[in-house]
């Protein structure tokens, strides 16, 4: 882990700590692997709110932070600490099977973080005397039910003195503050965000030149993420949408094993991740390299639905104006093209939201909307959102000429909240139909 990391997560443990207060105690678990199919397992993915306070990529993990201080017993010695990440053992057998581990005793060195036990140890800060010491547990509940393993043994007596202390402790998951916190993006975050979506960039314009009728959907999918990979991405943000023709008007179609058609469309929804940070772009070319009349038509209204959201975006405006707009423009245009009655109809053919925040997560875990006391809606600097319009017209579908149907069309960008704007950091690939010919031939 670099200085400029280690520094990252470092401050996000001292403003979390600066949330939670005096006399509380968080305890964040990391995540274990999970089984996939008899003796094999699921690529390992650390749990994203842990691995935002910590860095720490390997399993069986847990931190403890108390801003006040707490005694435990380090290295024969009693010593107060504020904060002590538990981590496997150092183990040569399984090392040689599964790969290196850390060990305590590194922990401070390689992550920063103030102290270092064996996750065995871990007992005693799961035990109903020492959490009743505290006013406050912070603690990351959905997750820590779903650890497997050696964490299993340990949260299972955890979960009995939740109980048990439960009158004199109040226990609060640690989700909902750990989302207010990464709602807004700090410089380190952002620098991620922008190398995954540069990376994703690099890998469209790649991919673009290859596309042509008669290529499986899968063969595009596995250009994309040849490139994520080769350009430096260690995996996918989420698993792609290849969609030709009709497969597009599934939202999350995935299945990508169909041959593409010449005269139809393809959408492609992929991203990669990097460091953990995700990009999420779509963009919808002709298999052919050329867009027919039609298809024109409805690309460009939803090309400027993308362009006039992205366009409004600063600090104040609400997300859900930018719905609304977004709405608006795709009526407007399908009202002026004479596919449109009534405005009012349009959410049948758009379907699905605007957009969405992300970061960590593709759809990221982060606190939004409006509720009576917060306001979460309001667009703030360090926001990065996606800003995805669609529309969607089926076979068959009723009142719409036959040479509108079987085609999908959505546009999504990346985009960065800035003090006095923002800033599109996908808008390496291209997405207004002449540059995508002229890319396509």
């Amino acid at each position: 882990m670099d200085k400029d990391q280690k520094e990252f997560h470092r401050s996000r443990r001292k403003e979390f700590s600066r949330l939670i207060g005096k006399d509380s105690i968080a305890i964040i678990f990391g995540s274990t692997h999970q089984s996939k199919s008899y003796d094999g397992d699921f690529d390992f993915k650390q749990y994203k709110n842990f691995y935002y306070l910590t860095g720490f990529t390997e399993p069986n993990a847990a931190l403890v932070m108390a801003p006040s201080g707490m005694q435990l017993k380090i290295e024969e010695k009693q010593r107060k600490a504020n904060e002590v990440l538990y981590v496997q053992k150092k183990d040569s057998l399984m090392e040689t099977w599964t790969g290196r581990r850390l060990g305590y005793n590194k922990v401070k060195q390689e992550l920063g973080i103030e102290e270092g036990k064996i996750n065995f140890d871990i007992k005693t800060a799961l035990g109903s005397k020492f959490l009743a010491t505290y006013r406050k547990l912070y603690v990351n509940l959905s997750e820590l039910i779903k650890l497997n393993g050696e964490m299993n043994e340990l949260v299972t007596q955890f979960l009995n003195n939740l109980n048990i202390i439960s009158a004199n402790v109040e226990v609060i998951d640690a989700s909902f503050l750990l989302g207010k916190m990464r709602s807004v993006k700090v410089p380190y975050e952002i620098k991620m965000i922008k190398k995954a979506c540069d990376i994703s960039a690099e890998s469209y314009n790649q991919t673009l030149k290859m596309i042509r009728p008669g290529l499986n959907e899968y063969q595009v999918q596995s250009s994309l993420e040849f490139n994520y990979k080769f350009n430096g991405s260690r995996e996918n943000a989420y698993y792609p949408i290849v969609a030709g023709g009709e497969n597009a008007c599934i939202l999350h179609y995935d299945s990508n094993d169909q041959v593409l058609k010449n005269g139809d469309l393809l959408l492609v929804d992929s991203g990669a991740e990097y460091n953990y940070y995700c990009s999420d772009i779509t963009r919808t070319f002709p298999v052919n390299g050329k867009f027919t009349k039609e298809q024109k038509i409805i690309y460009d209204i939803v090309l400027k639905a993308n362009k006039e959201c992205i366009k409004k975006i600063r600090p104040g405006v609400r997300y859900t104006e930018l719905k609304d707009l977004s709405d608006r423009v795709l009526a407007d245009g399908l009202f002026k093209a004479g596919l449109l009655k009534n405005k009012k109809d349009i959410k049948t053919y758009s379907l699905h939201g605007v957009g969405h925040h992300i970061g960590l997560d593709t759809h990221d875990a982060v606190t939004s909307g409006k509720t009576l006391s917060e306001d979460n809606d309001k667009l703030k600097p360090g926001n990065v959102l996606t800003i995805e319009p669609g529309l969607y017209f089926p076979f068959n579908t009723k009142g719409i000429p036959v040479k509108f149907q079987g085609m999908g069309v959505r546009i999504e960008d990346d985009v960065l909240v800035t003090r006095n704007g923002n800033e599109n950091l996908t808008g390496a690939v291209p997405k207004e139909t002449a540059d995508i010919e002229k890319a396509m031939q």
